[in-house]
């Protein structure tokens, strides 16, 4: 195990538009490629952003990620980096999609996926009512996964208000976590 790495963290303003986003995202990821990167780092919903949940639904992808994943995965194989993609929406068999973060390995392959567990449901004091779990399924476990450089622990946005999932992916030898 190589204790070194160069880490990338690519920030794109998705809008509800996945070829646009997807060519961005790719140009990005070959510039941190060239520029030395090893691991790459995508935000949440990387390639679709839209704050309507009904919107989500509509455009999340295949449950399997489709020729979109694909893509992933060959632009993580052709430029010889691993590829943290930051979330994808997966429908699901159910009316609720799943907001999955993927680590592709630098041969392409799927090393590890972790579906966000904490749904940000909130009040706010002007009375607006956010219900993620409404729209998303939560997934139910911590997940750690095997990197070049040690043990990677998986989390997406709103998971970071929640430090007993930080404990337990330290518990299960997470050495970083994105």
């Amino acid at each position: 195990m190589n204790s070194k790495f160069r880490a990338a963290c690519i920030q794109i303003n998705s809008g509800n538009d996945l070829a646009q986003n997807l060519t961005v995202l790719k140009t990005m990821v070959a510039e941190a490629a060239s520029n030395g990167a090893n691991l790459v780092l995508t935000p949440e919903y990387c390639l679709m952003m839209d704050g309507s949940g009904r919107v989500m639904r509509d455009n999340a992808l295949a449950a399997d990620g489709g020729a979109t994943l694909t893509e992933l995965q060959a632009l993580a194989r052709e430029r010889q980096i691993w590829l943290l993609v930051g979330s994808l929406t997966l429908k699901t068999d159910e009316e609720r999609i799943v907001n999955r973060s993927f680590l592709i390995a630098a041969d392409g392959t799927i090393a590890a996926t972790y579906d966000k567990i904490h749904m940000f449901d909130v009040t706010l004091p002007d009375g607006k009512v956010i219900r993620e779990s409404s729209s998303y399924r939560p997934g139910e476990r911590a997940v750690v996964a095997a990197t070049p450089w040690g043990k990677l622990g998986m989390t997406v946005c709103y998971d970071l208000r929640f430090p007993h999932l930080y404990r337990a992916l330290a518990q299960h030898g997470a050495e970083f976590i994105a």
